[in-house]
């Protein structure tokens, strides 16, 4: 069934009286206009995008279909973060091994997490011009690759090259799934599915470390990388069977669309739309929720557009573009804050728990990473949803009409427990707190953070930003990942001079500015989004 999104949402603005941009819509039927609704809609709300009359559009997937799409690249996710993100508990073991120390084991996750952020501009790229389907199974063959290479390390050079070439190919994990979401998923599904994605994210950097510290106790550090040489190998044999092509070419006249068409023009789209609206829905074979993926999209490689020169182009100069747009900045520091505090417990968690204070083992400190997983889980199972729920309470109040900013409330609770493990991160560590204090307000309460906060973020800039969000993602990640890499390299040289204390306010003032901003972004983000209603990122979509 085809929609054109600027007629209906012309006609809305007109009746309602609102101004209607991107990432303000019509959640509810208006006039004469009638929508279909599925998969979890609401009675009466509008499903945004608007999907084809095409069964293969992957908006009309069954929900059988579009969960074991998803599926299949949350574990695929999973397994790169947790092969990437998971050798802290191993580095006594690395250290004694190689004759290093604690900064330069630091750095074979800094390589790691910096290589991570930056292959995006090129991944997210080739996933526009050949697809999601090819990038992900080309990467995940070079996962096993690199994995073997890990396992097979002889030296401290070799080890910090193979960690530098196992980041470029799991980059992946960080913005293709994001994609897939845009891809498959309406609106009003979107916050779930983002946590979803977070969860196994962040999981992966979890529960990696648990796998990582008792397998190294007991068999060795290289068994862990000959383990997730298999699961790379399981993971992308999965690909390859459920997971299809998931970029769709839709030549809609949305808020990305034509600005040119006429008033006549508009309304005879406009009567064609109610017709073909009101007789596809009286249709036993509608395909909303009945389709599948056609073999098309099946094929190893979706053969690239003509111009695919002026998307790499285009793709490559965009990221620089979209880095300065507030909303976007704004969103990469929100998820840049607390995905690092993470990342100072991994690096500094096996050296204080195996100091003589705790007296911790390989596997002992692999185990506090059930921390993480416990808060990691709680923050999913509930920003998504609640994000969701105060957002469509606020858009039943406001008459139907949705705004973006109306999630980010939902992120009032999250970032008390956020601040809460700052503190126990830098007391904790300082005065030696025991250690279930350390655990539970640090570890699990970061763990909610890291899922929760990034949640509501992302979805808010995509919500803004639908065209680009794999883009949005290249910016979050390569912020993320820069503050990362400088985390891993000064953060025991500070923590001699300074103690503990500097090294967890630092992070708490870098973490705190985009936490404030969202105060006066709640109150303007829609004057924000109207500067940018015109801009080409609107249109990319269409390009793609």
């Amino acid at each position: 069934m085809a929609f054109d999104g600027e007629t209906l949402d012309q006609k809305a603005a007109e009746q309602l009286n609102v101004e209607i941009i991107p990432g303000t819509e019509v959640m509810k039927d208006v006039g004469d206009v009638h929508f279909a609704h599925a998969n979890g809609a609401d009675s009466g709300s509008v499903l945004v995008p608007h999907p084809t009359n095409n069964p293969a559009d992957p908006l009309n997937w069954s929900r059988l279909w579009k969960i074991a799409t998803a599926v299949s690249q949350l574990l695929y996710v999973w397994v790169l973060v947790c092969s990437a993100l998971s050798i802290a508990p191993m580095f006594p073991l690395l250290g004694a091994d190689f004759h290093l120390g604690q900064q330069a084991l630091s750095l074979l996750t800094g390589v790691n997490v910096l290589t991570l952020g930056f292959a995006n501009i090129l991944i997210v790229p080739l996933s526009n011009i050949f697809g999601r389907r090819p990038i992900s199974i080309i990467a995940g063959f070079f996962v096993i690759l690199t994995n073997i290479w890990q396992a097979l390390a002889t030296s401290h050079k070799s080890l910090l090259a193979a960690r530098a070439c196992n980041g470029i190919v799991a980059a992946t994990s960080e913005t293709i799934m994001v994609q897939v979401i845009a891809d498959m998923f309406f609106l009003h599904e979107r916050g779930f599915w983002m946590g979803t994605y977070f969860t196994f994210y962040f999981s992966g950097a979890f529960l990696g470390p648990i796998m990582s510290g008792n397998i190294a106790a007991r068999h060795g550090w290289r068994s862990f990388f000959w383990l997730m040489t298999g699961l790379a190998a399981f993971v992308t044999l999965l690909l390859i069977v459920a997971f299809p092509e998931t970029k769709w070419h839709r030549n809609s006249t949305n808020h990305a669309g034509s600005k040119k068409d006429s008033k006549e023009q508009s309304q005879v789209q406009e009567r064609a739309v109610v017709s073909e609206t009101n007789s596809e829905t009286a249709a036993a074979g509608q395909p909303l929720g009945r389709g599948k993926p056609s073999k098309t999209q099946w094929m190893p490689v979706q053969k690239p557009d003509r111009r695919w020169l002026s998307f790499v182009v285009r793709d490559f100069t965009s990221p620089i573009l979209v880095f300065f747009n507030p909303i976007v900045f704004w969103a990469a520091l929100m998820l840049a804050g607390p995905a690092d505090l993470l990342l100072i417990f991994n690096l500094t968690e096996s050296g204080l728990f195996t100091s003589p204070a705790y007296g911790f083992g390989p596997g002992a400190v692999g185990y506090t990473n059930f921390a993480f997983f416990v808060g990691g889980i709680i923050g999913v199972c509930t920003a998504g949803p609640l994000s969701d729920w105060i957002a469509r309470r606020a858009t039943i109040k406001n008459n139907g009409i949705r705004e973006a900013e109306m999630r980010l409330p939902a992120l009032i609770p999250y970032v008390c427990f956020f601040i809460i493990s700052h503190v126990a991160g830098a007391v904790g560590y300082q005065r030696l707190w025991p250690w279930p204090a350390i655990i539970v307000c640090g570890f699990a309460f970061s763990g909610l953070a890291v899922t929760a906060i990034p949640t509501i973020a992302i979805a808010y800039a995509v919500d803004c930003y639908k065209p680009i969000s794999g883009e949005i993602m290249v910016v979050a990640t390569v912020m993320k990942n820069v503050l990362g890499f400088c985390l891993s390299y000064w953060v025991f040289n500070v923590d001699a001079t300074k103690g503990w204390v500097a090294v967890y306010m630092t992070q708490f003032a870098v973490s705190m500015l985009p936490v404030v901003l969202t105060i006066p972004l709640y109150f303007f983000g829609k004057s924000l989004r109207r500067w940018t209603k015109n801009s080409d990122l609107h249109r990319m979509e269409a390009m793609i």
